[in-house]
C-alpha cells in the first residue's frame, strides 16, 4: 500500500495529474498493491468522485484532510496497518 499525501495539491489539479494518479493506482492494483490518497480537501474529493477515480480506489482510498496536523496521515497509516495485518493473516503460510 502506498499512501500519497495530497495536502499541497491544488483543489483543481490538471487532467494530466488525475490521469497519472489513475494509471498509478491501476498499476499498483495490478501488482497486488493499493494507492491511498491522504489529506484530500473537499473540492478535490468531489472531483475524484466525479472522475470515477474515487470508486476505483475503493473504500478508504481517499482520506479527507483534517484540521489537526498529520491527523489524516495518522488515519491512513492506521488503515494501512490494519489492512496489512488482515492480508497477512489471510495468506497461507509459505512452504519451506
Amino acid at each position: 500500500m502506498l499512501v500519497l499525501v495530497l495536502r499541497a495539491l491544488p483543489d483543481v489539479p490538471s487532467l494530466a495529474m488525475l490521469k497519472r494518479l489513475d494509471r498509478y493506482a491501476a498499476r499498483l492494483t495490478g501488482r497486488g498493491g493499493r494507492l491511498v490518497l491522504c489529506g484530500v480537501r473537499s473540492a478535490l474529493v468531489h472531483l475524484l468522485e466525479r472522475s470515477g477515480l474515487a470508486t476505483r480506489l475503493g473504500d478508504g482510498g481517499i482520506v479527507p484532510a483534517t484540521k489537526e496536523m498529520f491527523g489524516d496521515l495518522d488515519t491512513a497509516y492506521a488503515d494501512a496497518r490494519r489492512s496489512a495485518s488482515k492480508n497477512s493473516s489471510e495468506r497461507p503460510p509459505s512452504p519451506r
